[in-house]
C-alpha cells in the first residue's frame, strides 16, 4: 500500500493520519481516538462516528479511493454487575445476566490451579491451594467484550 489512510479533513494532523503515505505494508492496525480527529457522538449517547479516508496515491485524491464512516455503538445500560453472596468453596452456580433484547451468557466459576481451562473446584480445598476465578461471557453474536472492574474476596468476616 503506497496511499495514506486518515480521518476525514484531518491528514495535516499526525496524530490523525493511522497510515502514512508509501508504507509499502499489507496489514495494519490502529486506533481512531474517540476526543479528537473528527469523532463525533450522536445526540442521544449512543455511539461515537469517524469517517476514514482511505487513499490510494500518495498525492492525489481521486473517483476510487474510499471513504468509510466507523460507528462504535455505546450504550451505558450494557454496564452490568456480576455478584454472588459469600458461599461454599463448591457452589459452582452460573450467574445469568440478559441484557435488554441481546442473548449474552455471564457466569462466574472457581477452579483449582490456574485457569481459566484449569479443572472446576468439586470439593474441599486445602489451605493454600491455588485457585482462579474465572469470570465470562458467551456472546452468541460477537457483539460484546467484558472487562472486570472490581473483585473482592472475604472471609465472610
Amino acid at each position: 500500500f503506497e496511499g495514506i489512510v486518515s480521518s476525514k479533513g484531518q491528514h495535516s494532523d499526525p496524530r490523525c493520519v493511522y497510515v502514512p503515505p508509501s508504507s509499502g505494508q499489507t496489514f495494519f492496525s490502529f486506533r481512531i481516538a474517540y476526543t479528537r480527529c473528527g469523532t463525533k457522538p450522536d445526540l442521544h449517547g449512543q455511539f461515537y462516528e469517524n469517517t476514514v479516508v482511505v487513499q490510494y496515491d500518495k498525492d492525489l485524491l481521486e473517483v476510487w479511493d474510499e471513504a468509510k464512516r466507523l460507528r462504535c455503538e455505546w450504550f451505558n445500560d450494557y454496564e452490568k454487575t456480576a455478584s454472588k453472596p459469600p458461599m461454599v468453596i463448591a457452589d459452582l452456580d452460573v450467574v445469568q445476566l440478559d441484557f435488554r433484547g441481546d442473548n449474552v451468557d455471564c457466569w462466574m466459576e472457581i477452579q483449582h490451579g490456574k485457569g481459566p481451562w484449569a479443572p472446576p473446584v468439586s470439593g474441599i480445598v486445602p489451605l493454600g491451594s491455588t485457585l482462579t476465578l474465572v469470570v465470562a461471557i458467551n456472546d452468541y453474536r460477537g457483539e460484546f467484550d467484558m472487562r472486570v472492574k472490581s473483585c473482592i474476596a472475604s472471609d465472610g468476616g
